[in-house]
């Protein structure tokens, strides 16, 4: 009998103390009775008494889950992609001038003119990376230029002397290199 049980927990997987006792009990067989009627009261015209009839068990449901516990699945890691976020429709339009949506900004119109862009369209054609580098490569070009004017000059800006005594060497150089 207690290999019987063993075996009847083993193939269920049931933990044991997760059920409630309730749930362990088996449902007993209720069996209804008619009482017969008596034959003082005419219970000759009718049919005799049916025989008892024995209802059927109850299917056991199994307890209730606890909370916070969760099987463990083949797709415990794998997460679904939560929906990328809509900007939803423009409230500008794509063909507008940049001069009238950027009026308050002189700065960010001035850009827009040194690149030759005059719409929205245009502006969403470059990636912003690009933008700043069509931006500052004028600007740092320009102080590579000033930087080599000051060295041919004799003179250097304030922590360049490094740079200053390099291009007047390559300078000297190649004027002996020309001379001969």
């Amino acid at each position: 009998m207690a290999k019987k049980k063993a075996t009847r927990k083993a193939s269920r997987g049931d933990s044991g103390p997760a059920k409630t006792s309730a749930a362990r009990k088996k449902v007993a067989k209720k069996v209804v009775r008619k009482k017969p009627e008596s034959k003082a009261s005419g219970g000759s015209s009718r049919k005799p008494a049916a025989p008892a009839v024995v209802a059927a068990p109850a299917p056991v449901a199994p307890a209730p889950r606890k909370k916070g516990v969760r099987k463990a699945t083949l797709t415990t890691g794998i997460r679904a992609k939560k929906p990328v976020r809509k900007l939803g429709r423009s409230r500008i339009p794509v063909d507008a001038p940049l001069d009238v949506v950027f009026q308050n900004d002189s700065q960010a119109r001035e850009a827009f003119v040194f690149l030759g862009i005059h719409t929205i369209r245009e502006l969403e054609a470059f990636h912003p990376d690009d933008l700043v580098m069509r931006l500052t490569s004028p600007a740092k070009q320009t102080v590579g230029r000033i930087r080599k004017i000051l060295a041919m000059n004799n003179r250097c800006l304030e922590g360049d002397e490094s740079f200053a005594l390099e291009l007047q060497e390559r300078l000297s150089q190649s004027h002996m290199n020309l001379g001969h």
